[in-house]
Parts: C-alpha cells; structure tokens; sequence
C-alpha cells in the first residue's frame, strides 16, 4: 500500500519525517498522515514525493520496475491520478462559485442599505386620483410600511378648501401623535399635519412610501369629453410644490 511504500523508502534513504517533509515542501505532520494512511498527497505532492525518495510515481504507488511496463496495471494508476487532479479542481471550482455567490450578497446587502439610506431623503411624489363616485369625501392618504405591514392614513379635506384639514382616520392614536386635533380646520393645515404624520410615523418605526390625494369627481368643473353623463377619474404625479394641481 502507498503508506507502507512512503515509510519503507524513507527509512531505506535515512531520512527523518521532518527531513522527507522539508524536501518536499510540506510540514512533518503531512508525511505522518501519509504513512498512516489517514491522508493521501495529491498529484503533485506525489510527483514531489516520488523525486525526493528517488523513484518513479509508479513505485511509489507500488508497482516494480516489470509492473511499470505492463499496459493495464500503468493505465488504472494513471486514472488514479486523474480522478485525484479531478477532485482537486472540482473542490477549487466550488470555492470559486462560493465566493462569487458571497460577493453577489454582500453587493446586494450594501444596495439595499443604500436605499434605506437614502430613500427617506427623497422628496415623495404626490399622486392625485379623481374618483369616479362623486359622494366620496376628499382625503389626503399616506401610505407606510410598519412591522412589516403596509398601512395608511387618511386625512379628510375641506370639499372647499382642500389646503384644509377637517378630520383624521387611521391607526388608533395616531391623531394623538400628530396633535391633530389643534390644527384640524386651519388653513394650510394639510402641509403641517402631512409632515407631522410623516415624522410620526418615522418615530414610530415606520417608513412613509408615498403620499395620495383623493378627490370625488364632483370636484372637477369639466366632464368626461367621450360620455357626458360619466365624471371620469385620472391621475398624475406632481414631484415639485410649485406645479399646478389641476383641482
């Protein structure tokens, strides 16, 4: 067997294990599990082996000079050599993907973190929808995300004055949190009580996604042009406070 082969001819050249293990180039504890059997050296630890105990890598597997001419006993310690560089390369192959793979996720974990950054930064924008039910109440909405739930808040608008705050619905003391109560009816007050929300929501734990303006059809003074008898409904974004809302 390869062990006893490794051991005999090392005692046969005088050499120590430490004295084997430096000529070559691995630590003595290597040419112990060698000839324990524990381990074997790969291709070129065996090429390494074989010149450093003055023989061939096919008397260091074993075989005799006569054995080393014969065709099939040459040809199944060549195949054993080539499944052992075979798995080497597999083993390098896999580390490889390994890495790739920790690379790809460390990529898209900093991106996401990016994003959490700098998301809450950016200016929403405002999405404005006409509803096709002409008796629904104007309300401004804003849409969070807490402990992992996709929630919303609506403020009520004056059907007069839609810069005007007239009630709140939501999350039970959310209100409280906003101290909506002293500035429902104020003019302007949807620009305070839409930040209030937002940094209430944000000391909460939450994170605003958008903001939404709902306003009944009957608020429009012009008609569907293609049905008379129809208030349509559409919608569009306003991404700076100094555009036109068409209201």
């Amino acid at each position: 067997m390869l062990k006893d082969t490794i051991k005999k001819l090392r005692i046969q050249q005088g050499l120590s294990q430490d004295e084997l293990a430096e000529r070559v180039h691995v630590v003595r504890q290597t040419i112990s599990k060698w000839e324990r059997g524990t381990s074997v050296p790969d291709a070129d630890s065996l090429m390494a082996l074989a010149r450093a105990l003055g023989v061939s890598a096919a008397e260091l597997l074993g075989e005799s000079a006569m054995a080393e001419k014969e065709p099939r006993d040459l040809a199944w310690k060549t195949s054993l050599l080539d499944e052992r560089v075979t798995s080497e390369s597999q083993r390098l192959d896999r580390l490889v993907r390994s890495l790739k793979w920790a690379l790809i996720g460390a990529a898209a974990m900093a991106l996401a973190f990016g994003l959490f950054v700098w998301l809450p930064n950016q200016q929403f924008s405002y999405v404005i929808w006409w509803d096709s039910v002409a008796d629904d109440p104007d309300y401004n909405k804003i849409v969070y995300r807490l402990n992992g739930e996709e929630k919303s808040l609506r403020l009520l608008l004056d059907p007069e004055d839609h810069g005007r705050v007239i009630g709140c619905a939501g999350e039970p003391g959310m209100a409280e949190a906003m101290d909506a109560a002293e500035l429902l009816n104020e003019p302007g007050s949807l620009d305070t009580l839409s930040e209030r929300a937002n940094q209430a929501i944000e000391a909460m734990g939450g994170t605003v996604l958008r903001h939404e303006l709902w306003l009944a059809a009957a608020s429009r003074e012009d008609d569907d042009p293609l049905n008379d008898d129809m208030p349509y409904s559409v919608s569009f974004y306003a991404d700076s406070a100094d555009q036109d809302v068409p209201w």
